[in-house]
């Protein structure tokens, strides 16, 4: 076995320890494998990459950040999540949703901290909707312009607004499906490694539409978006999605609303939630500032290369 192969083993098996962990206590066991051997293991930008990935599977887990028992628990704020929702409803602001199945034994991947409780993703969301898809130019929008997104602009992580084409200025906008600040978006057709993946968009620019093949969740004011996105985002969602999802090619995969809405989601108390966002925001800061001492120092050693060769090549002997 190579080097390469040995150091991906063990990366896959220390990093593997830290996802079987089944409590804080076992995973600070485990995480003194990591911390032993962390300028060793994190040398390279791929494991910085899975690294990333085991954090935001022990978020989801509750193994990240620390429970509190003063906290309000996850049934109250159910509770609150739904009194919310009937009131909508009894505005009309919303249609009344339809019932949700129980989530079976089999659909939960492991067991949840105290306090905490599964639930569909329809029972934290008030409302949903697709955009509009009309025949677009095919580039980028022009400044001032219209435009309408692409599935790529919620495919990889972070919301990318330049990932749209061009309205033809013949057709008349429809503003109802304009991008907001805050957006929960997800896309319902993609390949089988993307589809369903979602962002929260940060900050967006006037005159983005929705696709028709980008869902926009209305989420609870009770529930942290950045957390649902966790949730939705995490190996559990995606077996959900990889089994529901239709369609015999794996380069074009759909799912529907109804099966995002089936998501089973992870849900602790609401401050708990905003402690786990900050914890992996934490992380997730770390691992931008390895990917970028990695990149500075191959920069720095293909530098140092060239000038060897290039010295090589005029040395005379």
């Amino acid at each position: 076995m190579g080097e390469a192969q040995q150091h991906a083993q063990l990366v896959s098996t220390l990093l593997g320890t830290l996802t079987q962990s089944e409590t804080p206590e076992a995973l600070a066991d485990n995480w003194q494998r990591i911390a032993t051997h962390f300028d060793v293991l994190l040398d390279r930008p791929e494991v910085v990459d899975a690294f990333e990935q085991t954090i935001f599977q022990l978020a989801v887990r509750g193994l990240l950040a620390p429970q509190d028992p003063t906290d309000e628990s996850a049934s109250s704020l159910l509770k609150k999540i739904r009194t919310e929702k009937d009131h909508l409803i009894a505005q009309g602001k919303i249609k009344r949703d339809k019932p949700l199945t129980p989530i079976t034994d089999e659909e939960k991947p492991f067991e949840l901290p105290q306090g905490w409780e599964w639930v569909r993703m329809g029972a934290v969301v008030n409302a949903s909707e697709v955009g509009w898809s009309p025949t677009c130019i095919g580039s980028p929008r022009t400044a001032g312009k219209w435009g309408v997104l692409k599935v790529s602009a919620v495919s990889w992580g972070e919301f990318d607004a330049m990932a749209n084409k061009e309205l033809p200025v013949d057709l008349v906008p429809r503003p109802e499906y304009e991008v907001m600040d805050g957006d929960f978006q997800l896309s319902r057709a993609n390949t089988a490694e993307l589809v369903a993946r979602s962002v929260v968009v940060k900050k967006t620019e006037p005159r983005l539409m929705l696709s028709d093949n980008i869902i926009r969740l209305y989420v609870s004011s009770q529930m942290s978006r950045e957390f649902l996105n966790l949730c939705n985002n995490s190996e559990h969602a995606r077996a959900h999605y990889v089994t529901n999802a239709s369609g015999t090619s794996s380069s074009m995969k759909n799912v529907s609303r109804e099966v995002v809405l089936a998501t089973p989601i992870p849900t602790p108390p609401l401050a708990e939630q905003f402690r786990i966002v900050t914890r992996v925001n934490e992380f997730r800061s770390l691992c931008a500032d390895l990917r970028q001492r990695l990149s500075f120092a191959q920069e720095s050693q293909s530098q140092l290369a060239q000038v060897l060769v290039q010295h090589q090549s005029t040395a005379t002997f």
